[in-house]
């Protein structure tokens, strides 16, 4: 992929933090929200193979290439975000992504990478919890510390947020995921988002300088919504039982 240089790159940079939207778009609101909050600067992009047309308009021709992005935030060092708003599917592609945002991030500097994602988990989350998987001690005690849970059993991190994780390993980086606990991943789920925020800003040290209220809002948004629908299929059920009528 074509990385594009737009600013001076920070210097001492030591962790990377980066993820793209997956179930409930965990990922994807956490980023974005992370982003706007700090007031964070783009520095360089990939341009992405996307998307696979143009479009027209009274015979114009219109297009805009997608592309991922770097950011660092004014005046705080020691960490740089990467993100995007789609993430590949094809392995060839993702591997090739993920294998450019490392190299790059090896060359400004970084010894860690954590990414954030979701959980799928049965039966209804009320309060999510977040998980972790870490690739060395270190990185585990930082997980706990900001209370996060270990993953049981055996499984999978899928796509862009797993895989990252994996060549970063490869080329000897402390690796972890911090994962918010959802129940309905075709949901938005600000909650679980905000969550995972809340850990990720314990270890970077940035506790006094997020702001949650727009994820709060959105997530009293989304659950307003669903009672509505709930309400309204009791509703109709009730209505076909008993339809109205003369008697």
């Amino acid at each position: 992929m074509q990385l594009r240089s737009l600013e001076k790159p920070p210097e001492e940079v030591d962790i990377l933090v980066a993820a793209l939207p997956d179930m409930g778009n965990v990922a994807g609101i956490a980023m974005q929200h992370l982003v706007s909050t700090l007031n964070m600067v783009k520095f360089a992009e990939l341009l992405a193979y996307w998307p696979p047309y143009i479009k027209h308009k009274d015979g114009s021709i219109i297009y805009s290439r997608s592309n991922f992005a770097f950011y660092k935030p004014t005046g705080e060092r020691g960490f740089i975000v990467f993100s995007g708003e789609f993430q590949p599917h094809e392995a060839m592609f993702l591997y090739e992504l993920c294998g450019d945002v490392i190299e790059y991030s090896l060359e400004l500097g970084v010894k860690r990478v954590i990414t954030l994602g979701a959980a799928h988990t049965d039966g209804e989350v009320r309060e999510p919890r977040v998980f972790y998987a870490a690739s060395s001690d270190g990185m585990q005690s930082l997980a706990e510390e900001c209370g996060a849970v270990q993953l049981q059993g055996e499984g999978y991190i899928t796509g862009f947020n797993g895989l990252l994780l994996g060549l970063a390993m490869e080329h000897n980086l402390e690796a972890l995921c911090i994962l918010g606990e959802i129940d309905k991943p075709e949901i938005r789920q600000p909650k679980a988002a905000k969550h995972v925020l809340a850990c990720l800003a314990k270890i970077l040290d940035i506790e006094d300088k997020m702001d949650y209220r727009k994820l709060d809002e959105e997530y009293e948004s989304i659950r307003a919504k669903m009672v509505f629908a709930q309400e309204y299929r009791r509703l109709q059920r009730s209505l076909w039982r008993n339809p109205p009528g003369v008697v």
